[in-house]
């Protein structure tokens, strides 16, 4: 059943990913603390299940990456997620759903109702490197560290292809660098390759139908309901 269940979440998260070009760790992580083992687990299994669909999709958009837009978000990504991935070892898994569940709200709040309101400025390098160091706090603890960087490129990629190519190569080494720091801290199990060989099988067939609409349907009646659940699944991980 565990195994039926990610092949489904997988490629309902795959396609949320190819749709709006990111979402996979929100999404899956509104389920994943209630069918995994333990917490750590199921942010590590998020992590490399959406490292994975990053790469089947920067390989076919690798032409459009914009490398250099990136450069400051994902070192400073990298040096604040290493210290907060040693610091979460030693967090209870209850006290971290109800975070998890107070993070949801927030990010579907702000989505829902302010992301065309409020546009921000990322011009200089602190700026930038704050975006990082917020995505790596999030995507240690929360295994969701999209939100932050996704309002930054927002803001400075312009262009479709070149949002969802940069947007996917950041996912693809934000989870290649999570992957080192937590492979000596007990995130992974000898269970966890076939947790993966289960969620990959679905995220092939949820990117590629995901390609799809986003070549032909505009997303924004797709994120509408993704955030409404979202929002709906954080009141219910913090009160539970």
């Amino acid at each position: 059943m565990v195994l039926l269940l990610l092949f489904v979440l997988s490629a309902l998260a795959g396609f949320v990913q190819r749709v709006s070009g990111f979402g996979f760790g929100i999404f899956i992580m509104m389920f994943l603390p209630y069918i995994m083992p333990s917490y750590n687990e199921a942010v590590a299994l998020s992590g490399i299940l959406s490292g994975s669909t990053a790469l089947f999709i920067v390989a076919r958009n690798l032409s459009f990456v914009q490398w250099r837009k990136m450069v400051t978000v994902v070192l400073s990504n990298i040096v604040v997620s290493y210290f907060a991935v040693m610091y979460m070892q030693s967090l209870g898994g209850a006290f971290m759903r109800r975070c998890l569940g107070a993070l949801l709200v927030l990010v579907a709040v702000y989505f829902l109702f302010f992301q065309d309101k409020a546009r921000f400025s990322f011009s200089s390098w602190w700026q930038k490197g704050a975006v990082g160091a917020l995505s790596g706090v999030m995507g240690s603890m929360f295994g969701m560290p999209g939100p932050p960087v996704v309002v930054y490129g927002v803001s400075v990629l312009e262009n479709k292809k070149e949002y969802m190519a940069t947007m996917q190569a950041f996912w693809l080494l934000f989870n290649i660098f999570y992957l080192l720091f937590r492979s000596g801290g007990g995130y992974y199990t000898d269970d966890t390759p076939l947790y993966w060989l289960a969620g990959i099988v679905g995220v092939l067939p949820g990117i590629w139908l995901g390609g799809l609409c986003f070549k032909r349907l505009g997303s924004l009646w797709f994120r509408r309901v993704v955030y409404s659940v979202m929002l709906l699944s954080g009141v219910v991980a913090f009160f539970k």
